[in-house]
């Protein structure tokens, strides 16, 4: 049995897990995700001390029904190339010449997911959302406060604190929705990248390339590769159902949903969960091509 498929069937989140196992959510999140070192003992592990402590499955458990887990996270392409860009980018041995990064894609590709996720598990990135209208100096508030948790009320002080905070050890600034942000923003962080020696990963649609483009000084300090995410396909969709729901979806079905979701991982976990919900319904512990043309 995988861990993932037990934390589904105990209604278990990774935060849960965690503290039962009394380690760190990143560690559950990894391990389940199958990104940790020698990820199987340490899986086989946790396994393990989940059963001895009553978390083990019984027939009745199995009967009960079908879960759906909203932790469940899949490593497809598009976001392992992600992580890789990310983790150059707060690696201390890696150049500052070029220290900014570009993720774009069609909405739904599963960017911000991935975003998030990897501020979260990484403790030296942070994920800051631009939102449109927002001022420069309400960006950097918002970056001051999840780099050192205050909110300088002037600009100047904004990028005091930002350069402390950088001071002693490599941080990366994620800025999701960077499509939207006006090019003297994006001016204004291309000067704190260079200021304060801090990488920046820019996340947004396909746009966000030709805003940059534009500008020679932000061109020419943008990292290769420019991360593209594709459209998420049937093979990550049957990965992703095996996780999240432990139902292992045939072919077929696979590229039905794969059909549906024209590429957008959001739609791919919403019918998932819908779906779960019409099997437990129905008393049928699969997923069905009828069912899914109910959606």
């Amino acid at each position: 049995m995988k861990l993932q498929h037990l934390l589904t069937q105990h209604h278990l989140s990774i935060g849960a897990a965690a503290k039962i196992l009394n380690v760190s959510r990143s560690t559950v999140s990894r391990v389940a995700s199958h990104e940790y070192p020698n990820w199987q003992n340490k899986e086989q592990e946790m396994i393990e001390s989940l059963e001895k402590q009553g978390y083990a499955v019984s027939e009745k458990q199995a009967e009960a029904g079908m879960h759906f887990d909203p932790d469940a996270f899949v490593i497809t392409d598009s976001v392992a190339a992600y992580n890789d860009l990310a983790h150059d980018l707060t690696n201390p041995e890696s150049s500052l010449s070029s220290s900014l990064g570009m993720v774009i894609g069609t909405a739904e590709r599963g960017k911000t997911f991935t975003s998030k996720r990897f501020a979260a598990l990484n403790p030296n990135a942070v994920y800051v959302l631009y939102i449109d209208g927002s001022s420069i100096t309400q960006v950097l508030r918002d970056m001051c406060y999840e780099l050192s948790a205050t909110r300088p009320h002037s600009m100047s002080k904004c990028i005091t604190v930002i350069e402390q905070s950088c001071r002693y050890q490599r941080r990366l600034v994620i800025i999701d929705e960077a499509d939207k942000c006006p090019i003297k923003l994006l001016e204004t962080l291309r000067g704190i990248n260079e200021r304060c020696n801090l990488p920046f990963l820019f996340v947004g649609e396909e746009m966000l390339k030709s805003k940059i483009d534009q500008v020679p000084r932000l061109r020419s300090r943008i990292r290769n590769p420019i991360v593209v995410f594709k459209p998420v396909h049937a093979v990550e969709i049957a990965t992703y159902y095996q996780m999240a729901t432990g139902v292992k979806l045939d072919v077929s079905n696979a590229t039905l949903l794969s059909h549906r979701a024209r590429g957008g991982f959001r739609t791919v976990a919403n019918e998932a969960r819908a779906l779960i919900n019409i099997a437990n319904a129905s008393g049928i512990p699969d997923i069905t091509e009828q069912m899914i043309n109910q959606l």
